[in-house]
């Protein structure tokens, strides 16, 4: 690896903790333009692929909505090349409708692994991978969550 590739590398890994701390975890949307490439894609098989900055913007507004103390905790990031892989989870308070779940005011955690490729210092796309059947749990009315 070569100097100028170290650098790259670590720009790429700055981009993608700036991507969770502040566009995820803070939802601070006004970093997506700076963030995102203009034609950037998100693909995750548990829902429809997001389009764009301005798309992923709307996207956090429904999971800020839904979970609206949102954090974020990144346990391995791995960069090399024009690729970042992370494995974090995400925690935060149930209050607002997620799809069909109503709110329950539980507390969630969701484990995930997520690829980005990033292009010019900005991520291009996005790969997630998240745990939904233990959000589905978590989301799930019970008696044990004190909801009948």
């Amino acid at each position: 690896m070569t100097v100028l590739d170290a650098d790259r590398t670590a720009e790429n890994e700055a981009v993608v903790r700036r991507f969770f701390t502040e566009l995820v975890g803070e939802g601070d949307l006004a970093v997506a333009e700076e963030l995102l490439t203009t034609d950037y894609v998100r693909h995750d098989p548990a829902s429809p692929d997001v389009f764009g900055p301005d798309g992923f913007e709307a996207f956090m507004r429904e999971v800020r909505r839904a979970f609206p103390d949102l954090t974020v905790e990144i346990h391995d990031l791995i960069a090399t090349d024009d690729r970042v892989v992370v494995r974090a989870t995400q925690r935060g308070t149930h209050d607002g409708w997620w799809g069909d779940y109503e709110p329950t005011g539980q507390h969630i955690e969701v484990d995930g692994i997520v690829i980005h490729r990033l292009d010019g210092g900005r991520i291009a796309e996005t790969w997630a991978v998240w745990d939904t059947a233990c959000m589905e749990t978590q989301l799930e009315p019970s008696i044990e969550h004190g909801i009948e």
